[in-house]
């Protein structure tokens, strides 16, 4: 179901038309987990709004998960990995991984300074996240880029969860913070 640029007024109906859904309760939630990005300053501020007051309506745990994170979890047999997600206009956040190690930290590109960039890969890389197919297309017979299939392109609550239920030792409302990628752009 999609509502652009109305998340504001629709996220809480959202919300209880997914729990009368599942036959629960708000007061039966005890975690909610939320991609704190990186991604758009107005929609991260509405996510991260909405989810901790409903925490604090609710008593649910809170936790925030590293959207980059999430993508590099789901391709967790590649050994070099760089999530790659979709900003507005010529935009993309970028962030190696080795391993499950991040390899430095998330920066934001413009689109030919991206392509550019990974022209230069002389190791195996694989792209996943929202921007991967579109960068991808434009590195297309590069021996060392592959892309993710489709699916692990696609934003995944299911996987914001598990990451979040794994890392749940304590209630993170007061602390959990937007993900912002500040760019240096002239």
């Amino acid at each position: 179901m999609e509502y652009p640029l109305r998340h504001a007024e629709r996220l809480f109906p959202l919300i209880e038309e997914l729990l009368s859904g599942r036959g629960v309760g708000s007061d039966q939630v005890g975690l909610v987990c939320v991609n704190r990005g990186p991604g758009s300053f107005t929609g991260l501020r509405i996510g991260l709004a909405g989810a901790k007051g409903f925490c604090q309506a609710t008593g649910a745990a809170l936790v925030g998960v590293d959207g980059a994170e999430v993508y590099r979890a789901r391709l967790a047999e590649e050994k070099r990995v760089c999530v790659i997600v979709a900003s507005r206009r010529d935009l993309h956040y970028a962030q190696f991984f080795g391993g499950r190690r991040p390899g430095g930290a998330m920066t934001l590109m413009r689109e030919s300074e991206l392509v550019e960039s990974l022209r230069g890969e002389r190791r195996e890389v694989t792209l996943v996240g929202s921007g991967a197919s579109k960068i991808g297309d434009a590195l297309r017979g590069h021996p060392m880029i592959r892309v993710a299939p489709d699916e692990a392109n696609r934003p995944s609550a299911l996987w914001i969860a598990k990451l979040g239920w794994d890392e749940q030792p304590a209630d993170r409302l007061y602390e959990v913070e937007p993900l912002y990628v500040e760019p240096l752009l002239v």
